[in-house]
């Protein structure tokens, strides 16, 4: 047996999936989106202090004076600043949750770990000089620098904690919990910094801070000799690209580039320009800020457009709308750390390839004479297109920066689907684990069951959470669908239980069981309940005029909803108010709703039934309930567990049904067998003396209109089934 070879796609697919999934990926993303929020104020703060023109510098001094650059700059070293230092702190805090959950228990309280990680950074980076100090501490800067401490002195910090040898019992130190965790791990908190001391020595020893300097000369010289070549314009580009992946500022870090070649070449073309000469080189700064770096480094703008173009969903797209803004003057850091770009290996290829394309477009169209050499000076965080046109002083520029951005956008685009297909595949995995801890039955009375939960479980619980409370009060999100009961004697469709279902505007479906443990966790369980039972009360009236008169639309309760003593009259008034018959509602509870009955439980079952509403009893025979509930309880119909349909010849399942349906019929009581698949199932459980039934072997969960359709088409041609 051959296995076809996969495509050059999804090789790339599954690498980029594999990488991202890393630990130590998932705690990059999570440290920098720490630090979105002052990432976003340090941005504004950028363009308010340096305005796209002249004028509007003018006029913003006019109105405040200095005391604006003062302003700006305090917020700038407040955000941005130190933004290197959240990074960290963010960073070891996760990596110390993933080593956690990866062991099954907590092995280091993560904030214990952030704090160690802080202390060697600032032993082994930080510099006694104060200006050294606050450049370490910034994004552009120290960003590259932050991560390795964090990454080397966290992974050292966890290797050292499990280590038996190096742990104190806590409990023979301290009652209070934070104390006893820092007290548990301070001899491997105390050797990781120590560590960190003696490597600063080493460096120190070795010359570190020499190399460095060397280096940067030795990076710069090969630039020297063909400053105005393709070959020039390419590996400058390509060197800051690198640098700003690895997050470090490309221009900043390659600073005598731009003092030594750059910034000459810019003064001498404006020099020609203004004396009625032709400008003479074509890599200028200008030509780099105007034509590969608009909306920042790695041609950003193109990769909002794309976001644009590829994301489907609202969220989405209110995302790039919102980065858009900074972006159009240039601003990119909320992208590059905000979704991110730096270190990200899933837009590693376009975040190089897209300011190189656009430098070819921009140099050819220059050669070619279709477009004028930069020759005027235009501030970095003038806009896309009016920048082409100021820095040439033709139309011409605008027109070669529209087409770099469309070719960006071009490249950007099948790296930004590749994105969302691996966010939603993390998403649908994290949504699978809380569906299986929302189903859980060993969920503890007291506590949450999803809200609390660590990791990405519990942020996806809150965020879904906070998105469902919003979707309970207003239409569309939250609908039903209906799944028809059948009764085999009759062949008839008689009735249908309405199914909860949440379109979540991002994440699609979620699973019922998720739902209704949120909204229990957020005490919005009644709400809701109230929510699907009109729901299914105005569905059911919309049926008046065109199914049967006794045709019966089922409802679950959730066991709070039954707590609650004005229940009984909430349901009796949404009946009255949609028009209907109480015979025509059926409200399913299940055996551990009534595990340890409530009298205020008891008394709205008592009073809807005298009312004609239906009670049956959902998952019956899952081992819960004892048989006396048959007795007290005011019941219509059982409905059998799905768990039990499968009835093979002399099996348990087969005692148990032939049981039940026997008990039933004793006690008056009708039978509805759930998750009847098969049409084997199907003739043993008839035999077994069951007429009703539920299942995909007759239909899914159906939309209202085809619910609709299904029972006419069921009636009116009787279902015939070989039993």
């Amino acid at each position: 047996m051959t296995t076809q070879p996969l495509s050059p796609w999804l090789r790339l697919l599954s690498a980029a999936e594999r990488i991202d999934r890393g630990p130590y990926f998932i705690a990059v993303r999570r440290g920098l989106a720490l630090s979105l929020p002052l990432i976003m104020v340090g941005a504004l703060a950028l363009l308010l202090r340096n305005p796209p023109t002249a004028g509007m510098r003018h006029a913003l001094l006019n109105a405040f004076g200095t005391r604006l650059d003062v302003f700006c700059d305090s917020v700038l070293a407040g955000t941005i600043g130190i933004g290197a230092l959240v990074a960290l702190f963010g960073f070891a805090d996760v990596l110390a949750q993933l080593h956690n959950q990866r062991a099954g228990h907590r092995v280091v309280n993560p904030t214990v770990a952030a704090v160690v990680v802080v202390s060697c950074f600032f032993t082994l980076i930080a510099s006694d000089a104060d200006a050294s100090l606050m450049a370490s501490l910034s994004l552009g800067r120290g960003l590259f620098g932050a991560l390795l401490v964090a990454s080397l002195g966290g992974s050292l910090f966890l290797k050292l904690c499990g280590i038996r040898r190096l742990r104190i019992p806590s409990h023979h130190l301290s009652n209070d919990l934070l104390v006893g965790d820092v007290l548990s791990v301070m001899p491997a908190g105390m050797l990781t910094i120590l560590t960190f001391a003696v490597l600063k020595v080493a460096m120190a020893w070795a010359g570190w801070p020499q190399l460095v300097a060397a280096f940067g000369t030795q990076l710069e010289a090969p630039y020297s000799e063909v400053s105005n070549s393709l070959l020039f314009g390419l590996g400058y580009e390509t060197a800051a690209q690198v640098l700003w992946l690895f997050g470090i500022h490309g221009p900043n870090a390659l600073y005598a580039i731009h003092q030594h070649i750059l910034e000459p070449a810019t003064q001498a073309n404006v020099a020609a320009v203004a004396s009625g000469g032709q400008p003479q080189f074509i890599f200028t700064y200008h030509f780099f800020a105007v034509f590969a770096r608009m909306g920042g480094s790695g041609g950003t703008l193109s990769l909002i457009l794309a976001l644009l173009m590829s994301r489907r969903t609202l969220r989405g797209r209110k995302m790039a709308l919102v980065v858009m803004l900074p972006a159009l003057f240039n601003v990119n850091e909320p992208l590059l750390f905000g979704l991110p770009l730096v270190l990200n290996p899933v837009y590693a290829i376009p975040f190089l390839l897209t300011p190189l394309v656009q430098i070819l477009i921009a140099y050819a169209a220059t050669v070619a004479d279709l477009m004028p050499k930069t020759g005027y000076s235009v501030a970095w965080t003038t806009p896309a297109l009016f920048s082409g046109y100021a820095a040439t002083g033709s139309v011409s520029g605008a027109v070669v920066q529209l087409i770099g951005l469309v070719v960006g956008a071009a490249i950007y685009l099948p790296f930004v689907r590749m994105a969302d297909v691996l966010s939603a595949r993390r998403s649908q995995d994290v949504l699978a684990s809380l569906l299986q801890i929302a189903e859980s039955p060993e969920v503890s009375l007291k506590g949450r069951r999803c809200l609390d939960l660590p990791g990405d479980e519990g942020r996806m619980a809150v965020a879904l959470a906070s998105d469902l409370e919003g979707a309970i009060k207003k239409e569309g999100q939250i609908f039903l669908e209906f799944q028809p009961q059948v009764d085999c004697a009759t062949g008839r469709v008689f009735g249908a239980e309405a199914l909860l279902r949440w379109q979540h505007p991002v994440l699609g479906r979620v699973a019922p069981p998720i739902v209704v443990a949120l909204a229990d966790d957020i005490d919005q369980i009644d709400q809701l309940g109230l929510r699907i039972l009109s729901l299914a009360c105005q569905q059911r009236a919309a049926w008046r005029d065109v199914l049967p008169d006794d045709f019966v639309v089922a409802v679950n309760l959730s066991p709070r909803q039954l707590l609650d003593y004005a229940f009984h009259r909430n349901v009796i008034d949404i009946l009255h108010r949609e028009g209907l018959s109480p015979t025509q509602l059926e409200l399913e509870i299940t055996e551990t709703t009534m595990l340890l009955p409530d009298i205020n439980a008891i008394g709205n079952l008592k009073r809807l039934r005298e009312a004609g509403v239906k009670v049956a009893l959902d998952d019956f025979g899952m081992g819960h309930t004892s048989l006396h509930y048959l007795r007290e309880l005011p019941l219509d119909t059982v409905k059998i567990d799905r768990s039990l349909a499968d009835v093979s010849a002399g099996s348990i399942n087969e005692h148990i049904v032939r049981s039940i349906a026997s008990l039933s019929r004793t006690l008056n009581l009708s039978t509805v067998v759930e998750g009847v698949e098969t049409e084997q199932q199907l003739k043993r459980l008839s035999a077994l003396g069951c007429d009703r039934f539920q299942g995909y072997f007759f239909s899914r969960p159906l939309a209202p209109s085809v619910c609709q359709q299904f029972v006419l088409d069921a009636n009116l041609q009787p279902l015939a089934r070989a039993l």
